[in-house]
């Protein structure tokens, strides 16, 4: 898990083999509990000398199976959501995305009506901020905001904008294993404010375990933090 979970963190190893690597991980770790358990029977039973080993393999399996239980919370807890938008009437579109995805990639379409419903029911405060900033404010604040995130825009960050609505894509990893996800930024401008929009669609798996909506709402805190930040400055 640790040497697999280093490998993809710096792009060792590609996603879908590190996914595989943890279903193997949790096969192990569930195996040696089962072992460990036949060890405690012999024990008990016939006075076999499993006892150190029976527990050592308890107490292993059960501190490598501590995440799995965590996200297998999550996945029961929270609806199976891929692409979130806080905007879900008019979600930000993704032009460069969907033609990179492939199997078994998951495709990036429009938000169905049930999972527009289960976000709403979900994540009821996941909305957009409107910043009393030009768009090119907007667009200083966040680029060292992307910048400190370690995410890549694919292309360019715009500069200045002359439309009324900028378009900004990303690839937004996840903080610790750099689980990829797509993103993409509206800025709308209007009477010297800027509404954003976010969208981030989960590249692998059924199941964000909610980690899109987390990464929206800090992404937009940050970004408010950074506009004050720069207005201190200024």
């Amino acid at each position: 898990f640790v040497t697999a979970g280093i490998g993809h963190r710096y792009g060792l190893v590609e996603t879908f083999a590190f996914l595989c690597t943890l279903a193997l991980v949790a096969g192990l770790a569930l195996a040696g509990l089962a072992l460990a358990a036949i060890g405690f029977t012999q024990l008990w039973r016939n006075g076999d000398k499993a006892g150190k080993a029976s527990l050592a393999a308890t107490l292993l399996s059960i501190f490598v199976l501590v995440p799995y239980a965590a996200a297998g919370w999550l996945y029961l807890t929270l609806p199976a959501l891929t692409d979130v938008s806080t905007d879900l009437d008019e979600p930000p579109h993704f032009e460069i995305a969907p033609r990179l995805r492939t199997p078994p990639m998951n495709a990036i379409g429009p938000i169905q009506p049930d999972a527009a419903d289960l976000q709403m029911r979900t994540y009821p405060g996941l909305a957009g901020r409107r910043l009393d900033v030009s768009a090119e404010r907007a667009l200083a604040a966040l680029a060292p905001v992307v910048s400190a995130r370690g995410w890549r825009v694919r292309g360019a960050m715009p500069a200045s904008s002359s439309q009324p609505e900028i378009f900004i894509e990303m690839e937004a990893s996840s903080p610790l294993l750099r689980l990829p996800a797509d993103a993409v930024v509206r800025l709308t401008s209007g009477d010297e404010t800027t509404f954003v929009d976010m969208r981030m669609a989960l590249r692998y798996g059924p199941h964000d375990l909610g980690g899109n909506a987390r990464r929206i709402n800090a992404f937009m805190d940050d970004l408010v933090a950074e506009l004050e930040r720069q207005s201190l400055e200024i």
